[in-house]
């Protein structure tokens, strides 16, 4: 009988370790990963001020998390900088309500020299996240990158894009079109998008008055 038994466990042993194994590495995918992720980012409000050899950027984006289990997701920042365009001298990353209120700061960290962060979720938990940066530039122009939403394999469900610069600047180039108004003593320019999954980022730039007076006198 004894011999039965030890059998019984010498057979089953191994293959509940391996069970145990193949658990664990699930697990460890579901919880540490972006693997399998049930996160779903869908909308995004982006707000642009330039001007005064800088760009101040706030996004608003929205996540979801589409599975009744607590989830996380891991991502970067992705800045677009070169020689023109330097790092961003501040940035903050924070949850917040769909006006932009923040609610909770959320911490980043260095990793290989980019910005990383790590959300959590509650079972079907929805969340705006707003970040925050400011970059200073050499010349009239700026890209916000939105090419990295094809990583997520679905277009967004909807997207706001507004420009804003000083009074008396004036919008020279945005490869979106752009539609202008008046707001706060700015001069706004703005896109809105549905169902978008973006081919390029936006690219624009914009004059200053003196630039403009210059541009119209001509060569003297």
């Amino acid at each position: 009988m004894r011999s039965g038994l030890a059998k019984l466990r010498s057979f089953f042993t191994p293959k509940a370790d391996l069970l145990g194994v193949v658990l664990f590495t699930l697990f460890a995918l579901y919880a540490g990963t972006n693997a399998f992720s049930p996160i779903r980012f869908d909308r995004e409000r982006i707000d642009v001020w330039a001007g005064d050899g800088q760009v101040h950027v706030r996004g608003l984006y929205h996540y979801r998390n589409r599975f009744s289990l607590p989830s996380s997701y891991s991502m970067g920042l992705p800045f677009p900088t070169d020689d023109l365009h330097g790092s961003p001298s501040d940035y903050s990353v924070s949850e917040c309500s769909v006006d932009g209120t923040i609610t909770k700061e959320i911490s980043t960290h260095k990793y290989h020299g980019n910005v990383v962060l790590r959300l959590w979720f509650k079972p079907s938990q929805e969340k705006w996240i707003r970040v925050d940066y400011t970059q200073p530039i050499l010349v009239s122009n700026a890209r916000y990158i939105l090419m990295t939403t094809q990583k997520w394999h679905q277009p967004l469900e909807g997207g706001e894009y507004f420009l804003h610069l000083k009074q008396g600047n004036e919008l020279v180039t945005s490869n979106y079109a752009m539609q202008a108004s008046a707001e706060g003593g700015s001069q706004t320019y703005s896109f809105t998008k549905t169902n978008f999954l973006p081919g390029e980022d936006w690219i624009f730039s914009w004059k200053s008055p003196e630039a403009l007076m210059a541009s119209k006198q001509g060569p003297r």
